[in-house]
């Protein structure tokens, strides 16, 4: 009796242990693990795109090169914060642009082929989308001008500091407390005048990225066919 009871408690652990062991492969077969694949570098884009027929996989390739693009639009700002040169990453971001903007025609001329099958709102989202998209690009050029032009001020007023502490050095100073007490006040005023140049920078920018976006919408649109609803 004994002996019994032992085989089937070998047999229901038996048992146990092949399902387990046939769930946990049911599972991993049904995840779908994909190896990687870093966006494509700019010098193949063109000859990948001339051998590409799959709308999906030229979708993916847009979005990482877009993430990418993103990724040193990002490194720039940080080294614009820092000092720093930028002219080889702005040459990459420059070539990852035109990948992209290649990228986006051959995307179109495979859609294209397809009968469009599209509602209104599909539609009006899509519109949506890409013109907070080109306001967010205008912006972001006007912003790195703006950023570069406000460097270039800076410097201008810090050599025109210097060459002035240069010159007090000369004079002989007969009331320092008056001189100090006149720099404080010049300092205020300028700094009055800065929050009002930028205050006005702003509106302008943001009245500025919001007519581009109009502009090059209103241009897009008459390249986009008009659909009816269904």
């Amino acid at each position: 009796m004994n002996d019994m009871e032992e085989d089937g408690r070998r047999t229901t652990m038996t048992t146990t242990k092949t399902r387990g062991i046939r769930l946990a492969k049911e599972e991993n077969e049904k995840t779908d693990v994909r190896k990687y694949i870093p966006p494509l570098d700019g010098q193949y884009v063109e000859k990948w795109l001339n051998d590409s027929q799959n709308p999906g996989q030229v979708g993916e390739e847009l979005v990482k090169q877009q993430f990418l693009l993103d990724l040193l639009h990002s490194k720039i700002s940080a080294r614009y914060e820092r000092g720093l040169e930028t002219a080889e990453i702005d040459e990459h971001a420059w070539q990852v642009q035109n990948s992209i903007t290649a990228i986006k025609r051959r995307l179109k001329q495979l859609v294209d082929t397809v009968p469009p099958v599209v509602s209104l709102e599909t539609t009006d989202s899509r519109c949506i989308e890409m013109y907070e998209e080109k306001q967010l690009m205008a912006t972001q050029g006007m912003l790195r001008a703006d950023i570069l032009e406000e460097r270039q001020r800076v410097a201008r007023l810090c050599w025109q500091l210097h060459n002035t502490g240069e010159d007090t050095k000369e004079m002989v100073n007969e009331d320092p407390k008056n001189d100090e007490q006149e720099w404080v006040e010049r300092c205020k005023l300028e700094e009055a005048a800065r929050s009002a140049l930028l205050e006005e920078i702003n509106r302008l920018r943001s009245t500025c990225a919001d007519l581009r976006a109009r502009l090059e919408m209103e241009a897009l649109s008459n390249e986009v066919p008009k659909y009816d609803s269904l």
